[in-house]
């Protein structure tokens, strides 16, 4: 992360040539900032309300306030922003929890089988992955017929062999498939009319990580729509390892309207 002329850190855009940010983008950003590899906690969650979007062209701001630090437990606030000090336009604000682990009791509820073998499931090119994805669904995003809002994929990330990088990429990830999911249930729409035939913004996004995991292994991807209603919807979606083990959990609103 590198600094402005008046030592204000600056959050890099992946791709100046895009309309804007990609909300994962910034999600990756806050929980690898929260967290740098040299800290003795990770982010255990994160919540981000995203009031704009973030423009590519424009420098990206980040505040990061440390508001808590305690033996297992701290916070940070987070305000990521654009434009000048006198005129500030934000694009994301975040709460964000970071822990170290203490011992206790185990419990899990999933109905997620283990053992499923990826190699079984089709080959799919998830531009958002940086890395290999399987898809478990029989109908992906890109077919407008109307199917419940379910997702599944597997996924994974050779070249990511840094644990550091694991939950900045599973929270990059995450931003991407709700909306698509969501578009799966409505006749006629699919993920290829977002931003064409139907306006879609993230409007609120949290993460909850649970252990750690490998990145560069395979993890089983569970997304559902779960509501869409007066031009907003809400989703949620779990991360499991190849065993089954829950690794994290996410859920987003977002805004879906037919575009003005």
């Amino acid at each position: 992360m590198a600094e402005d002329v008046h030592g204000r850190k600056v959050l890099p855009v992946a791709n100046r040539s895009a309309d804007r940010v990609f909300g994962g983008q910034i999600l990756a950003q806050l929980v690898a900032a929260a967290a740098p590899p040299d800290s003795t906690k990770s982010v255990k969650s994160i919540q981000v309300a995203f009031p704009r979007s973030a423009r590519s062209h424009d420098a990206l701001i980040l505040d990061l306030e440390t508001t808590h630090e305690g033996r297992s437990l701290g916070h940070r606030r987070a305000v990521v922003w654009q434009n000048d000090d006198g005129n500030r336009r934000i694009t994301a604000t975040a709460s964000i929890l970071v822990d170290r682990p203490d011992d206790g009791p185990e419990y899990q509820f999933t109905t997620v089988a283990a053992d499923d073998d990826p190699q079984t499931a089709r080959p799919v090119d998830f531009l958002v992955v940086p890395g290999e994805s399987r898809l478990i669904s029989q109908i992906g995003l890109d077919d407008d017929r109307a199917v419940p809002a379910e997702l599944a994929f597997w996924m994974r990330c050779p070249d990511f062999t840094d644990q550091s990088l694991a939950r900045p990429v599973i929270a990059y990830i995450s931003d991407w498939p709700l909306i698509g999911t969501l578009l799966k249930a409505i006749p006629g729409f699919s993920q290829k009319d977002a931003h064409v035939q139907l306006q879609t913004d993230v409007i609120a996004h949290s993460i909850w990580f649970h252990q750690p995991f490998d990145v560069s292994e395979w993890l089983r991807v569970e997304i559902r729509g779960q509501r869409l209603v007066a031009g907003r919807g809400f989703g949620t979606g779990a991360v499991y390892t190849r065993s089954g083990s829950l690794v994290a959990s996410f859920a987003q609103e977002n805004v879906i309207r037919r575009a003005q």
